[in-house]
């Protein structure tokens, strides 16, 4: 693993890979590129893997393969049959070199300090494995439409917020890892393989057991594509299911991986009243009447009826959706 190389100056600057899957992204690519061209940073390598895309993402990457080429950055492109992100992540793992990796999406953009910023946070803090930073949330215009970052509260804990989805910034490019921890904590280098979750997978390994941080600056600009695949198809009832269903079983089976015996119990706990108050919430929303009583059933059974899980069931008996 190269730690650290010379740059224009003279001054040694840590190796820094950028992981990044792609799926029919190509009307983005151009965007994205140009991102990682204007950073301020310049010892970086780009893994770019190709998840079996059949637009023109494929002629793209070549022609920016070979500008980053001549400005001596190692360029490593892979392709796949279309398996998820978490498998084309999986693909990419093991050709990383530097001492820190990002993994920003294909369709989102890096300021121009993104890297810099980052960098110069770890190597200030060496005890830090993983580190964040805030995110613009834009339209396709560039119009802001939020402003992303974690709340830093007292008793914290990152490692929990994931798994119920609190106070988390889910948009990868924010982040920043020291390589020799995810080794170290990620079994084999590899997570598993659904279609659901890779950042979770990413993530809650090293925020369980290792230290993380904070970067209190705007790093990444978010953005949201109205046509990409993981906006599509979210406002139907069985498919929602269906794909948190799968989010759930996936973080089941990362909790066993990850946690000692008791902090599994009590995890495991705590997932399943938050999934299952979801989607109690989702069949009042939907008036799925016999589900909602299923889910209000299950949510008894472990003590997880609270008073607005009793007020959504109520109300979606009598066929009010709670606004």
């Amino acid at each position: 693993m190269e730690e650290f190389s010379l740059n224009g100056g003279g001054k040694m600057e840590p190796l820094v890979s950028i992981i990044t899957p792609s799926y029919n992204s190509g009307k983005y690519l151009d965007a994205y590129f140009t991102s990682i061209l204007n950073q301020d940073y310049k010892n970086y390598e780009i893994i770019f893997i190709n998840d079996g895309s059949t637009d023109d993402t494929e002629s793209i990457v070549n022609k920016y393969k070979e500008l980053f080429e001549k400005k001596n950055v190692r360029f490593v492109y892979l392709k796949q049959n279309n398996g998820g992100q978490a498998k084309a992540m999986n693909l990419g793992f093991p050709y990383i070199q530097g001492k820190y990796f990002i993994w920003p999406d294909s369709d989102d953009e890096l300021y121009s300090n993104n890297i810099s910023e980052k960098v110069k946070y770890m190597e200030q803090h060496p005890d830090i494995a993983l580190a964040m930073s805030g995110a613009d949330y834009v339209d396709e215009s560039g119009n802001i439409i939020d402003y992303l970052q974690r709340q830093q509260l007292d008793n914290d804990n990152f490692f929990e917020d994931l798994l119920l989805s609190k106070n988390v910034v889910f948009c990868p490019g924010i982040y920043i890892m020291r390589t020799e921890k995810f080794f170290k904590y990620v079994p084999n280098g590899q997570i598993n393989e659904s279609r659901i979750g890779q950042n979770y997978q990413i993530l809650l390994p090293i925020a369980y057991h290792d230290k993380y941080g904070y970067i209190d600056k705007t790093l990444y600009k978010y953005i949201l594509h109205k046509n990409s695949h993981s906006n599509k198809d979210n406002n139907q009832y069985e498919k929602m299911i269906q794909r948190f269903k799968k989010q759930e079983e996936t973080l089941y089976i990362l909790i066993k991986s990850i946690c000692d015996e008791n902090d599994e119990k009590v995890y495991k706990n705590k997932l399943y009243i938050h999934f299952h108050r979801f989607y109690l919430r989702l069949a009042n929303k939907y008036g799925m009447k016999q589900d909602l009583k299923k889910y209000y059933e299950q949510l008894k059974q472990v003590n997880g009826n609270g008073m607005k899980e009793r007020i959504y069931y109520v109300l979606g008996i009598l066929g009010i959706k709670k606004r």
